[in-house]
Order: C-alpha cells, then structure tokens, then sequence
C-alpha cells in the first residue's frame, strides 16, 4: 500500500526592504508637496496682509467722510461772507468760485484728529508711526449751496516705503499735499506700491432752527 507523502512548504522569513531608488522618490515627492504647502501659505499670508491693509484704509477713508460732513454742520447760511456761511467750516472753505480745491491734507482743530493714521487704523501726529495718508479734495456742485468733497487714503500695499528708508517715514509730504508722486518715499512715479482708496461725499448747508 502507498503512502503519498504531504510536505508543508516553509514560509520564507525574510522581509523585502525598500531600495534607495525608493527612499530617493519618496523623499522627492514630500519634498516638492512641502514646498507647495510653504508657499501657499506665504500666498496666504500676504492676501491677508494685503487684504488687512486695504480694509483700513477704507475704513479711515470713511472716518474722514464722517468727519467732513460734521464740518458741514457749520455752515448754516449760503450767504457770502455771512458768519454762518461756508468760512465756518474747516474743510468745505477751501471750495473756489470755480474748479476745484487741490488736494490737500486736512488740519483739524483737534489736536486729536490727523491726516495721518497708524498700522491699527488710528489718528497719529508721529511721522515716524504714520502708514495711511489722507486727502481730500472739493468742488462745487451748485456754488454755495452744495460741495462734492473726494477723499483719498494712501497706504503701501506690499511692503513698507523705499529700500534704504531707515526712519520708517514713509509719508513725509503728506501734509503738503499735491499728487500721488510726491507723497511717499519712493522716487518712481507713481509707486508700484503706493495704492490709494477712494471715497466721495456731498454736504450743503443746512438752515439753522428757528
């Protein structure tokens, strides 16, 4: 009688490592994605930053808006050289017969308030703190009776001022006013870096209560 004879096959205990071709590929393939991640979020950053910046200069553009038409509340006559009449105001004065005003730095009474604002969007009278400049400009719309005022904020979009500014003055004509060439620190005109936002308002004078 025959007897087959079963042979159980051993199980090899030896384990296949990786090569260094694989480690090479795999260490090539993290490598690239970190570098994908790195510089989505220095994008990320700077949208932001960009973003931050543009949102306060909108908002101190708006602050001036308000501002202007509280002067506004002064002028309670239309007569020419009337008390009550536009010379009451601080801003809306500066409206010629014809054409229009020029833009300038407005100069409040208020020690206060300022042209020119610090990083958090507040009023500063520091040169060295001041990184939003503020504008305005009038004209008639019906000669004395109603006033278009246009207000500017200026601010560095990327980047603070010209390479060398060692003071961190970044605006020091805006307080003379005049045209976007000269007020920053950059000789390029205009700045690749200087963006401005814009905003405009009209006012009229009000009749005083009887």
């Amino acid at each position: 009688m025959n007897r087959s004879t079963h042979i159980t096959p051993v199980k090899s205990t030896r384990k296949r490592g990786f090569t260094l071709i694989e480690v090479m590929i795999a260490v090539g393939i993290l490598t690239v994605g970190s570098v994908g991640i790195l510089a989505m979020q220095q994008a990320s950053t700077r949208g932001n930053l960009n973003a931050r910046r543009m949102t306060t200069a909108t908002n101190v553009a708006r602050i001036w808006v308000e501002r202007v038409r509280r002067d506004a509340l002064a002028w309670t006559s239309n007569v020419t050289g009337s008390p009550n009449g536009i010379a009451a105001t601080n801003y809306i004065q500066a409206t010629p017969v014809a054409g229009e005003s020029g833009w300038f730095a407005p100069t409040s009474p208020d020690p206060t308030e300022s042209y020119g604002f610090d990083w958090h969007g507040q009023d500063s009278n520091v040169a060295d703190d001041i990184r939003y400049c503020t504008h305005i400009n009038t004209r008639w719309v019906v000669v004395n009776q109603v006033a278009r005022v246009d207000v500017r904020t200026f601010w560095y979009r990327r980047g603070d001022g010209a390479a060398g500014n060692t003071n961190q003055n970044l605006f020091p004509n805006c307080g003379a006013g005049g045209g976007e060439a000269a007020v920053g620190v950059e000789l390029t005109n205009p700045s690749p870096r200087l963006h401005a936002i814009y905003a405009s308002t009209l006012v009229r004078w009000r009749s005083s209560p009887q």
